[in-house]
């Protein structure tokens, strides 16, 4: 069992830091579905990158890694963003970084995904 949440918004100016608030608040409203490990991808403000951020443990723990980054460019605004998020309960593979979601495609980072 896992909780997923998205974000989108379009002509809507936010900074990263919005929209990353929100991601976070969505999953710990999710956290009982899933609490050993989390995590959020957000698109760039260039639209060139996708930032994923993932950590084992609950939800805080993985706000506390969000906002100890330095190179998520939290001021940056765009009126345009998406946001993914997940939080998960580990029924195949041990708690992990590794294992937690969003996962990327391949080495091009194409996509990114979450799935139950």
């Amino acid at each position: 069992m896992c909780g997923i949440f998205a974000y989108l918004n379009h002509l809507t100016p936010k900074t990263r830091q919005e929209i990353l608030l929100l991601l976070v608040g969505g999953l710990k409203r999710l956290e009982y579905r899933g609490y050993d490990s989390a995590g959020v991808a957000l698109d760039s403000p260039n639209g060139e990158d996708i930032a994923i951020v993932k950590k084992q443990g609950k939800v805080k723990a993985l706000e506390d890694e969000i906002f100890s980054r330095t190179n998520l460019d939290l001021e940056k605004s765009t009126d345009s963003h998406v946001g993914i998020a997940h939080t998960r309960w580990a029924t195949h593979g041990v708690p992990s970084a590794v294992n937690a979601h969003p996962q990327r495609s391949d080495h091009d980072h194409g996509f990114v995904v979450v799935h139950n």
